[in-house]
């Protein structure tokens, strides 16, 4: 009888990507932090929504458009009241929407800091399964992930792929970024 050892990890993001756009006042591109806060302007009935962020070099700021021109009945008050307090799980959520982010900048950062926290494991090992609970994109590939979870080097994993000694779910490659609830069975015996 063979028992699935099953480990959860989170990966926490420790920092908001930064942008990288024209600051108009340094004449030139430059790396722009998130300021932590929304801008909510109301004209009567209708709402805008930005979060703003700064240039890190001279403390011009920019508005990322969060809603645009919205009648107040079509917000979620739950919602409007979390932009009003700048709340900030919600000013999170928005700071990694990365791809509306490229569309609207010059580029988004890539290098964010993370940590990664081992939850809890089940059973007895023979197989192994690491399950991931990822909230935002940090841009961190599955071959690093795994080459820090087991703490070998990423070519020893890249040859285990290789061997076909990992089992992905869903279907994605060890070069594809990490996602919320990826799965990783590492066949065979395994200890960490």
């Amino acid at each position: 009888m063979s028992l699935n050892y099953v480990v959860k990890y989170e990966v926490i993001a420790q920092e908001k990507p930064n942008v990288i756009r024209h600051c108009r006042n340094c004449k030139r591109s430059t790396e722009y932090v998130c300021s932590d806060k929304f801008r909510v302007n109301a004209n009567q009935k209708v709402v805008d929504i930005w979060l703003i962020y700064k240039c890190m070099h001279c403390e011009s700021t920019w508005n990322y458009p969060i809603l645009s021109r919205v009648h107040v009945n079509r917000i979620d008050p739950i919602l409007h009241q979390k932009f009003m307090n700048n709340d900030q799980e919600t000013i999170w959520y928005y700071a990694f929407q990365i791809n509306k982010l490229r569309k609207l900048c010059d580029d988004v950062s890539k290098n964010i800091r993370y940590e990664i926290r081992k939850k809890k494991s089940e059973s007895v090992p023979n197989e192994m399964t690491i399950r991931i609970c990822c909230k935002y994109d940090v841009g961190l590939r599955i071959d690093k992930l795994l080459a820090e979870i087991l703490g070998i080097s990423r070519s020893k994993v890249n040859t285990m792929a290789k061997a076909e000694r990992f089992l992905l779910y869903p279907n994605v490659t060890m070069k594809d970024k990490v996602i919320d609830n990826l799965q990783i069975t590492v066949k065979g015996n395994w200890m960490l």
